[in-house]
């Protein structure tokens, strides 16, 4: 099941890492955040000091110049291969969309097979749902893929071992 989604995944244009033992995936997200970062409270270890965390006054007004959004997940789907993340007080959807690069951290044990399995896990359900397959991407000016338009432009999923 892994094999299929980070294959599925490394087909949408995802760079995926791991899986990873704890300190390694710490490593590994922390390797990917230079410049602005901001940090969702669904990330499994907390942030380092001076992360633009949802708590942080001006949130709204700060995350536009982030540079990378970084999140959990609440599982992924390994067919087709997406990701789910679940908007809730500390964890907006901003956090992953309006930054150019999204890192997410996604544990082995989350991910199911199906899309049916999946909707079986959305308890409680959340304000929003987002479905992540890869980096945006849209063809809407003369038929050229053009990505980043409507969301970010690099998705790296970091696989943490349970």
């Amino acid at each position: 099941m892994i094999d299929t989604l980070v294959a599925g995944l490394r087909a949408n244009d995802c760079t995926v890492v791991g899986p990873l033992a704890f300190d390694n995936a710490r490593a590994a997200v922390f390797a990917r955040t230079r410049g602005l970062v901001a940090w969702n409270n669904d990330v499994p270890f907390r942030a380092p000091d001076g992360v633009l965390t949802p708590d942080n006054p001006g949130w709204t007004d700060r995350i536009a110049a982030v540079d990378v959004g970084i999140t959990g997940a609440r599982f992924a789907v390994a067919e087709p291969a997406t990701i789910a993340l679940a908007a809730a007080p500390g964890s907006p959807r901003a956090t992953s969309l309006i930054p150019p690069a999204h890192v997410c951290v996604l544990r082995v044990g989350d991910v199911v097979a199906s899309l049916a399995d999946a909707i079986d896990r959305v308890h409680p359900l959340p304000s929003a749902l987002t479905w992540i397959g890869g980096p945006s991407r849209t063809g809407d000016l003369e038929m050229i893929i053009t990505l980043g338009v409507h969301g970010p432009r690099t998705v790296d999923v970091i696989l943490l071992q349970d």
